[in-house]
């Protein structure tokens, strides 16, 4: 049973008789209020007001009760057990003195009588003058069970409709598990977009159910959606860490708790600039088949939405509730630092390391960092991520494979390159630089109507100085860090 619902059912016992509920789902909520009246109150006496109507009370809109003193004293005058739900009062309680003091009196008047107020919004605000009057229970968002009845139901419909059914019991669970972090409504939605208009029904479409949850993710507005778009393949060398990723591949399923086995909760990637570290990230949700969000932290800072540590746990808690999914923060040392001196720094990095000790939700975090220096002590301890991965320089046969993938991922015949050659003399040049190489080369013979040479590759060789060259003192600091605190991403060691 919702933990919630039990948070309420135990206050109404107790004799508790204002209760604010924080929820999106007015409707969910009310009708469990309404069952939780039944059994607990022996009635289905349940009114309820807004700022349109007043009170309704038997389907009828009582008169001269929209102003929401005049409503909690026609409720104060109610002998009989029951429930008053208002809705979104938090406008009325943040600009008047008035309803504070009514609520106030109420509680006093109210107390053990099994008459309830219940103050539903999804706004979490409540004034300090309240607080020792009110219980605050944070309505979840629908559980596994829930979920699995309304697909369930979903499926019932599409079969009775002549729809053909191709899911397996692991398929169909994928599809539940798709949808957490949705609200019913919201499930209802992307179901209904995932199977209009399909005369079969399935597995692939529970892509669809991971777009519904990239909505939710804009309106938050510091999180990103990425789409997969690449796979193991794409990321030549590294063969360490693709290995730590491939044994966790199943971490997440019901398989691996049963076996006792903890979930996996992140992985720190640090070393050179532009040799795969946020390539790493998008291939863990890929690889895990996980929905992968982008937690951009200059947006936090920037204030559009907020006070930037408001708005940074608002987007854990969000993450929270599309769990599983990949968390990607990129460059974290930029945003989540003890470098900093503001009070605001300080908060947040508090306020992560917390979350990142104490949160129960399948949130793998892929954190990418080049000042690793910048980063506090107590983040990089055991507990807070799994591993920390150094990614250097590509070694030769790395390189090997990087020209291979850019190659032939821009439609190029890699056969009519000496793949080997171009490796050694890359030494020293990092995956991005490779990529860009390739492009520039790629410009070049494209304005002269033909195909890719290695001759156009030599041309931007000589042209080019390459990173490890101009960064130099930079990199033999991050290797001295690496040494000894880090795991190296690849096992290869010619360079």
């Amino acid at each position: 049973m919702n933990k919630a619902i039990n948070s309420i059912r135990d206050s109404i016992t107790s004799g508790q008789p204002i209760i604010k509920i924080v929820s999106y789902e007015e409707k969910r909520v009310e009708n469990y209020i309404e069952k939780i009246s039944e059994q607990l109150l022996k009635t289905n006496r349940v009114i309820y007001w807004d700022v349109n109507n007043g009170i309704s009370e038997n389907n009828q809109v009582v008169d001269q009760t929209k102003d929401p003193v005049s409503a909690v004293n026609y409720f104060l005058n109610k002998n009989n057990p029951g429930i008053i739900i208002f809705r979104d009062l938090n406008p009325f309680i943040k600009e008047s003195p008035e309803i504070i003091r009514k609520l106030r009196e109420a509680y006093k008047k109210l107390k053990n009588s099994k008459r309830i107020i219940i103050l539903l919004s999804s706004d979490e605000y409540f004034p300090d003058s309240l607080k020792k009057e009110i219980d605050v229970v944070v309505f979840e968002l629908p559980d596994y069970d829930e979920l699995k009845n309304l697909f369930y139901k979903f499926l019932d419909s599409m079969e009775k409709s002549g729809r053909q059914i191709n899911l397996n019991e692991l398929q169909k669970k994928n599809f539940i598990i798709a949808a957490q972090g949705l609200t019913l409504d919201e499930a209802y939605r992307a179901f209904m977009k995932a199977f209009q208009g399909q005369t079969v029904i399935s597995a692939d479409l529970v892509k669809k159910i991971h777009l519904e949850k990239k909505q939710l993710i804009l309106k938050e507005g510091v999180l990103e959606y990425f789409p997969h778009r690449f796979t193991l393949d794409d990321m030549g060398g590294l063969d360490n860490l693709k290995d730590w990723l491939n044994k966790r591949q199943r971490a997440f399923s019901k398989e691996a708790k049963k076996y006792g086995l903890e979930r996996p909760r992140g992985i720190l990637a640090m070393g050179v600039s532009g040799c795969g570290k946020s390539l790493a990230a998008k291939i863990i949700a890929s690889l895990w088949d996980l929905p992968l969000f982008r937690l951009d932290m200059n947006l936090v800072y920037s204030g559009m939405g907020g006070s930037p540590e408001l708005v940074f746990s608002r987007a854990l808690k969000t993450m929270d509730s599309v769990a599983p999914a990949v968390l990607w923060i990129d460059e974290i040392e930029s945003g989540i630092t003890d470098k900093h001196t503001d009070s605001e720094s300080s908060r947040i990095l508090g306020y992560f390391l917390t979350w990142m000790q104490e949160h129960t939700s399948d949130i793998f975090i892929a954190a990418t960092a080049n000042r690793i220096d910048m980063l506090p002590a107590e983040m990089l301890r055991r507990g807070r991520f799994d591993q920390i991965f150094f990614i250097d320089l590509p070694t030769r046969k790395e390189r090997e494979e990087i020209f291979t993938i850019h190659l032939k991922s821009k439609d190029n015949d890699v056969t009519q390159f000496n793949i080997p050659q171009l490796a050694q003399i890359t030494k020293g040049w990092s995956g991005s630089e490779i990529e860009q190489v390739i492009i520039s080369g790629m410009y070049e013979s494209f304005n002269q109507n033909r195909n890719l040479i290695e001759d156009d590759l030599f041309t931007i060789f000589g042209n080019s100085v390459p990173l490890s060259t101009t960064m130099e003192e930079q990199i033999k600091k991050i290797r001295s860090w690496a040494h000894n605190r880090a795991v190296n991403a690849s096992t290869d060691k010619e360079y």
